[in-house]
């Protein structure tokens, strides 16, 4: 399997972050050896697909942490499946389909990262999906996002999943859709608000701005949670 760069998507947070193609339907057993990326045993008995996707992911990270001069360090996951970054460092991982992604910060200010991408739903999709996804007192601003991009409910979904990734860290729990609410937006951001106390760290009415940004078949989506003061 060829991994190389991808420039499509450029993010648009300032911290260290890489993007590549790969083909899943090339992965060979070899290309963990190949790519210096121990192969980890919760993958043993998995699909080509998810370990193809896990290889790239991490391959991402791999040139992230050397972007921050953090060589040979094994990024492993906790049996929550979250990668255990290196000490003072937060970072995220994503896939879709055949683009993978992953961004990394070692900035003292910065409690999480969360970035997603995701392929574009179709029509019958953000229709069908939206009471899964949407609050009921986010449907206003729902409309007026839908009058601006052809996609709105692709984008929401992406940017609740970033900002899940961005405050799991410091809340370490599951939470739903329901917990973030979309209050405006504009050409490149949307801004969020945490509905429920999530943890110490996380109260009730915290406020999360996530950057979109979509090309013809994607999404990207990237979320920063400072630390509090």
């Amino acid at each position: 399997m060829t991994i190389h760069q991808c420039t499509q998507l450029t993010p648009l947070l300032t911290h260290k972050s890489y993007c590549c193609k790969f083909e899943t339907e090339n992965f060979l057993g070899d290309d963990y050896n190949r790519y210096q990326i121990p192969f980890p045993k919760q993958l043993e008995t998995a699909v080509a697909k998810r370990k193809a996707e896990y290889l790239a992911g991490r391959v991402c990270a791999k040139r992230v942490l050397a972007a921050l001069n953090i060589y040979n360090f094994e990024l492993i996951s906790a049996a929550d499946r979250a990668p255990i970054w290196p000490n003072k460092i937060v970072g995220s991982i994503t896939h879709s389909q055949n683009t993978a992604m992953a961004m990394a910060s070692d900035s003292s200010g910065i409690a999480g990262i969360g970035i997603d991408i995701e392929q574009l739903m179709s029509a019958q999709q953000e229709q069908e999906l939206q009471q899964q996804i949407l609050r009921p007192d986010e449907l206003v601003q729902f409309q007026r996002l839908a009058t601006q991009i052809t996609h709105p409910l692709t984008v929401i979904f992406s940017a609740k999943e970033s900002i899940f990734k961005a405050l799991y860290p410091n809340v370490k729990q599951f939470f739903g859709f329901e917990a973030a609410q979309l209050i405006a937006f504009n050409k490149q951001q949307l801004q969020f608000k945490i509905t429920q106390t999530l943890s110490e760290q996380v109260p009730q009415d915290t406020c999360l701005t996530v950057f979109y940004q979509c090309n013809n078949e994607q999404v990207l989506t990237e979320c920063e949670f400072k630390t509090p003061l």
